[in-house]
């Protein structure tokens, strides 16, 4: 799935609701993401908060793992979903989770905790499967 960003900051969003929304989940004192407007990202899964989709994504080549991004910030360019995810859905005790993720990272609710501490496992199969992701057609 590929996304190009329409705007990087909250404060831009098209209606009041929306900003108040991801206010709820963001939170920066100027408002500004870490996006390219124009740019192109490929989606490495998706989470949905509120019943809203989120782009897990990287926003510069080096990243080590994706960061979760809403997707008020981007159009859709290529809705053609990895062949790599995997529906994950859990019911934890204080909200159930919904996921669009590859097979390791649906499996294990410590997945996406191990990457961003830099656990090497972690970091191999996601550096794996952004190389599948990044050459899909």
């Amino acid at each position: 799935m590929k996304v190009v960003c329409k705007f990087n900051n909250i404060n831009q969003a098209p209606n009041p609701e929306t900003v108040s929304r991801l206010k709820k989940h963001i939170s920066l004192p100027d408002g500004e993401l870490d996006l390219q407007i124009g740019k192109e990202y490929i989606a490495y899964g998706i989470e949905f908060r509120d019943n809203q989709p989120w782009y897990y994504l990287c926003s510069e080549t080096h990243d080590e793992y994706p960061i979760p991004v809403a997707a008020d910030f981007f159009e859709i360019v290529d809705s053609r979903l990895s062949r790599h995810w995997k529906l994950c859905f859990l019911a934890l005790k204080s909200k159930p989770e919904s996921k669009l993720v590859f097979a390791e990272w649906a499996s294990n609710i410590n997945f996406y905790e191990n990457l961003i501490n830099g656990e090497k496992q972690a970091i191999a199969i996601f550096s794996k499967y952004r190389k599948l992701m990044d050459a899909e057609e």
